[in-house]
């Protein structure tokens, strides 16, 4: 049985990621002095490119959430890019297109879907929604 010294002790021992937010030992995590964060897990590490994990870190910084917070198997991609759509529609001529594709990149985070994911659908699905 492990006492309140000893689990205090192995708590200090983990660490959040700065991305998703898992709990991870502090030898298995990526530290960088570039991001506003110093802790990043080797999943997040590995699908991310440096300037993908930068953006990440400053979307989250100045808007909160983390990687996949509202991630939901009833919630598939089909019906984020519906709800993207349904944004886009609601706000077309109110919010400059920067802000609004802000805006839309960090909610396509908050469920899940990488910057290159969002890139796709932006190139694919998005782009002819923001046409004015």
């Amino acid at each position: 049985m492990i006492g309140s010294k000893e689990l205090e002790r192995e708590s200090h021992n983990f660490e959040s990621c700065g991305i998703c937010h898992k709990k991870i030992k502090q030898g298995n995590a990526f530290y960088s002095e570039e991001f506003h964060f110093k802790v990043i897990c080797t999943h997040c590490y590995s699908i991310n490119s440096d300037e993908d994990i930068n953006l990440i870190a400053n979307m989250f910084l100045a808007f909160g959430g983390y990687f996949g917070m509202l991630r939901d198997p009833f919630f598939p991609v089909n019906e984020m890019v519906k709800s993207l759509l349904n944004e886009i529609q609601t706000h077309k001529g109110i919010i400059p297109l920067e802000n609004l594709k802000m805006k839309l990149l960090h909610l396509a985070l908050l469920h899940g879907a990488t910057p290159e994911e969002f890139s796709m659908l932006d190139n694919d699905l998005l782009k002819p929604m923001y046409c004015f």
